[in-house]
């Protein structure tokens, strides 16, 4: 059993979002030995809902990895909604900070405009398509240390 910051790997809920489902399918094999427990969403609306449904539940999504091009929400948008919140009627989602619902961006769209809008919008970091799976795995553990870390301190 892997732990990250003293927590065993396999109680983290990490919600993956691509609208490509080979990228899910690649994604949920880079990350199985490390045993999170992973929750798939192939658009943005999907993604939001599965953030919904789980709030203040133990199922409470504790990391999100979020493509940014996807049909119907993009990935744009559903950092902007996790960071300022919404309640519109189909969603009910209070706002998120960078410790309570850690976002990696995970793009092939590495322009230095993307990135930037990315991050200003409330992402925690930014890692490129193709994937290196030491690079995603080492930001998830840096991003979930700084959540725990931040926990002990409230």
């Amino acid at each position: 059993m892997k732990e990250i910051a003293g927590v065993c790997s396999n109680t983290f809920k990490i919600l993956i979002v691509d609208d490509i489902p080979l990228n899910l399918l690649l994604l949920d094999k880079m990350l199985k030995p490390f045993e999170f427990q992973l929750v798939k969403a192939s658009n943005g609306r999907e993604a939001l809902h599965a953030i919904q449904e789980r709030l203040g539940t133990p199922e409470e999504i504790d990391l999100a990895i979020v493509d940014l091009m996807m049909p119907d929400i993009d990935g744009y948008k559903v950092i902007e909604v996790l960071r300022n919140g919404a309640n519109d009627g189909e969603f009910n989602i209070p706002a998120h900070s960078k410790e309570k619902l850690p976002i990696v961006i995970l793009s092939g769209m590495n322009f230095s405009e993307d990135i930037k809008r990315g991050l200003e919008l409330g992402a925690n970091q930014f890692v490129t398509k193709p994937v290196v799976m030491a690079q995603l795995y080492s930001t998830i553990t840096e991003e979930l240390t700084k959540k725990i870390q931040a926990g002990k301190c409230q």
